[in-house]
């Protein structure tokens, strides 16, 4: 590939790096020295440390892996920075595919839920009879296949705080078992659609939501009631089962 520092017609403050950071980790075809000068020229402003300010990362051959874990990190909590391999910086540098890569210089929290974000942020109850619940304040969502009321006395008994107003107290997102199997396709429902747009607008910069399942709550608690001879949760367990939605 041709070194030359602008090898186009098209008017450089045009290209996609143009007053954006950017940031490069690995190995590529130009030598590092002569990548951040290129770049440079480009207008890009080259800072190597990776934040939620940074909208391009190259990546190239045996890349840093404490900068692609903070990558990785910055995507899953939404921020919108574009991955670059190497092809992608030849088109680039060619002049070819800009619209592509065009970027805004804005800081943008977009997250993007999908069921890696649930089996990561899942908390559940350990092997054991350990009431993990207990003084924890949960959020119920809709769509479970009977009462939530029911099932939030159930985790109320438990020694939990149960919510059913969206507050920044809320430590724990309890998820009905159909809007786990909908998000396991692919599918986002009302209720992940609500907790994306509420991260999405909140000032925070880390997606550290917990969620657990319809599953998880009815499981322990049945396992509470055989260990204890709990015969109150007994009751609300076998009221939640008998329900009607």
């Amino acid at each position: 590939m041709e070194t030359t520092l602008f090898s186009t017609q098209k008017d450089i403050k045009s290209n996609p790096f143009y007053d954006r950071r950017v940031a490069y980790t690995g190995s590529f075809s130009l030598e590092s020295r002569t990548l951040s000068k290129l770049l440079k020229e480009w207008g890009a402003d080259v800072n190597n440390t990776i934040s939620k300010s940074t909208r391009f990362v190259l990546v190239g051959q045996n890349p840093d892996t404490e900068k692609i874990q903070k990558l990785d990190t910055l995507q899953h909590d939404g921020f919108t920075i574009r991955r670059l391999s190497q092809e992608d910086l030849d088109y680039i540098l060619r002049g070819e595919k800009w619209e592509e890569y065009a970027t805004s210089n804005e800081v943008v929290k977009d997250l993007n839920f999908t069921i890696e974000h649930f089996n990561q942020h899942h908390y559940m109850f350990d092997n054991g009879v350990c009431n993990r619940i207990a003084g924890k304040e949960l959020y119920f969502c809709e769509g479970f296949r009977k009462d939530k009321y029911a099932i939030s006395q159930i985790a109320g008994n438990l020694a939990a705080w149960c919510n059913h107003m969206l507050s920044s107290q809320i430590q724990i997102f309890v998820l009905s078992n159909s809007t786990i199997e909908k998000l396991r396709r692919g599918e986002k429902d009302e209720n992940i659609l609500m907790i994306q747009n509420y991260y999405n607008r909140n000032k925070s910069e880390k997606f550290d939501f917990s969620f657990m399942t319809e599953d998880d709550i009815l499981n322990f608690a049945l396992l509470w009631v055989n260990t204890h001879n709990d015969k109150v949760l007994l009751s609300l367990y076998e009221r939640y089962m008998e329900s009607e939605y």
